[in-house]
């Protein structure tokens, strides 16, 4: 597996915008695919600065993506760095994808002198970020989701 920026790869934002609309967005009232993919070409350009995109490939195939961001939650603007959009294709679920793109952005973010990153995921997502040392922190409403809002800190942090 390949993990790399989406600033490499340009062209894979349009199956992101896909992916991301068919999970999440679909739901959100007067939110169009063509909107989203908007969102991830704005993202498409940095290197070195949050926000990022990673992207995972498998014999050239984009096969997963993960997006460091900034402030995602507008209820909690002290927690600054965030990590969302994880996702993963259905037919390479279960492989280690997210996982190897969890552990990337988190050395991304030790690099780049970040200490805390966020998440806000779903209940049956919890476990899985508890295995790669987020903490939870509480819950947290998002539309019409309950979610938990959890942290990881890294060593530089100590």
């Amino acid at each position: 597996m390949e993990i790399s920026l989406l600033a490499d790869h340009p062209d894979e934002a349009p199956k992101i915008a896909k992916w991301y609309f068919n999970e999440w967005s679909h739901h959100a009232p007067n939110m169009t695919e063509s909107l989203v993919l908007e969102k991830v070409l704005e993202k498409t350009h940095n290197r070195d600065r949050l926000p990022m995109v990673l992207v995972a490939h498998i014999d050239h195939e984009l096969v997963g993506v993960l997006e460091l961001k900034l402030r995602e939650n507008n209820h909690y603007p002290e927690y600054e760095h965030w990590i969302g959009g994880v996702y993963t294709n259905a037919a390479h679920r279960g492989q280690g994808v997210a996982s190897q793109l969890l552990e990337k952005a988190k050395g991304l973010a030790v690099g780049l002198g970040i200490q805390d990153l966020y998440l806000q995921c779903e209940r049956f997502n919890v476990n899985f970020y508890l295995k790669h040392d987020f903490k939870a922190l509480h819950q947290a409403q998002h539309g019409n989701v309950v979610t938990t809002i959890m942290l990881w800190r890294s060593s530089i942090a100590s």
